[in-house]
């Protein structure tokens, strides 16, 4: 078995034992501040044998919500703005991940760790054929028996991974990737839901992928999903509320922060060891 030493020494000759493991995850909010996923358990080997990592929680999303005010409880959140072609307007329902996440593993009686960072994989070409990357299903609509009574001509809405943070009403590179979804209109007096999914178009759902923006899109950003009315037509009522959002595809683990956790009756054997040569320093 390959001691953690072992594994500095590969790290630091430039040697990766094996690659990094593509690991699904899933996650639901279910309003503006309840939310939860999981990431699914995976396999990872070391050259020493296949550790196996159980299924790892999901950090609460960080929601953005551009019109709080008109957003009732139980609901995600609220637009009532275009965001365009780029989601820089902060007008987008959003759920955003930073950081890493750590994953516990087992190999026999041995214990280990490795950072999942919370960011965009590369396009991933599953064989034989390939499928999305990322997914997600939107349930929206508006609420009338809770005062927000929407009303419009067609719009059209548009899903976002990652985020454009630069303000200049163009659409900037590698800062995110766009898919246009259908369109959707509102009837004043008539409470509408509608459901935007992944399969609503033919294109495959990767975060780098041929069409707007140009670039590499948002491969190794952090984890923000966006959801928009995009532009076309005119919302004159009302507010467009987010009932629940959720979303799913692929992470990276890191393998380079593979760590071993030393067994709590080591650390005990090691203490024990110390105090009774604390206590013979003390007779002699």
């Amino acid at each position: 078995m390959n001691s953690p030493a072992f594994s500095l020494l590969l790290a630091a000759l430039g040697v990766v034992p094996c690659h990094a493991v593509v690991v699904n995850f899933n996650y639901t909010q279910t309003d503006s501040t309840t939310g939860s996923g999981t990431i699914a358990p995976f396999l990872y080997n070391d050259g020493g044998g296949d550790i196996s990592f159980s299924l790892t929680p999901m950090p609460s999303a960080l929601v953005f919500n551009p019109v709080p005010g008109s957003t009732p409880a139980g609901f995600v959140g609220a637009m009532n703005a275009q965001s365009g072609g780029a989601n820089e307007a902060n007008t987008a329902v959003g759920l955003i991940w930073s950081g890493s996440v750590v994953a516990n593993g087992m190999r026999g009686v041995d214990s280990f760790t490795m950072l999942i960072p919370l960011v965009f994989s590369s396009k991933v070409t599953q064989a034989p054929t390939d499928t999305n990357d990322y997914n997600w299903n939107v349930a929206f609509g508006d609420s009338p028996a809770n005062g927000v009574d929407a009303a419009s001509s067609a719009l059209r809405f548009a899903f976002f991974f990652g985020r454009d943070n630069i303000v200049d009403a163009v659409e900037t590179p590698n800062t995110f990737q766009r898919y246009t979804q259908q369109n959707f209109t509102f009837v004043a007096g008539v409470q509408e839901s509608f459901t935007n999914t992944d399969t609503t178009t033919a294109s495959i759902k990767d975060a780098t992928d041929a069409g707007a923006p140009a670039g590499t899109d948002a491969a190794g950003l952090d984890l923000a999903f966006y959801y928009a009315y995009r532009d076309t037509g005119a919302l004159s009522a009302g507010a467009i509320l987010v009932d629940t959002f959720a979303v799913g595809g692929l992470l990276n683990t890191n393998e380079a922060s593979l760590t071993q956790v030393p067994e709590p009756s080591a650390s005990l054997l090691a203490l024990g060891s110390a105090g009774l040569l604390l206590r013979r320093r003390k007779r002699a």
